[in-house]
């Protein structure tokens, strides 16, 4: 009689821990789910910051110089157009995961080396340069 209810019992507690592994692995899917969705939430942040401070920042510039040298559009202008052009590249960097080194034929070589260690082979890895800037490439590795 104690044997069959100490049975009974273990039984009871394989249950409960079945369910308790159950339980706690939806609560470890729904929190990779909650950051993923904060890592996405924070690069669309990330870019749209980006994109709007480079302007202003080019803006910024610009306005300074022409307040300096009375000549009011032209310089607004153009840095205007320069800051757009540096947030555009920088998403671009951004987006391909060229952002963590300086330059980019340097963020270039980080994220191949990344990529092999992580065990990828090398046709996996060739990202689409430019020419001019593959062969500026070729030469700094020899």
């Amino acid at each position: 009689m104690n044997e069959h209810k100490d049975l009974a019992s273990l039984e009871n507690i394989n249950d409960r821990l079945t369910a308790a592994r159950n339980a706690n692995s939806e609560k470890q899917k729904a929190g990779l789910r909650d950051r993923e969705n904060s890592r996405g939430i924070g690069l669309g942040m990330r870019i749209g910051i980006e994109l709007v401070v480079s302007v202003l920042v080019g803006g910024g510039i610009g306005l300074f110089i022409d307040n300096k040298l009375n000549t009011k559009p032209i310089f607004m202008l153009a840095f205007l157009a320069l800051g757009f052009a540096a947030g555009v590249l920088n998403v671009l960097r951004l987006t391909k995961g060229l952002d963590q080194a300086v330059g980019l034929g340097r963020a270039m070589r980080n994220k191949e080396g990344r990529k092999k260690q992580n065990g990828e082979t090398k046709n996996e890895t060739k990202a689409k340069v430019p020419e001019q800037i593959g062969d500026h490439l070729k030469r700094d590795q020899s």
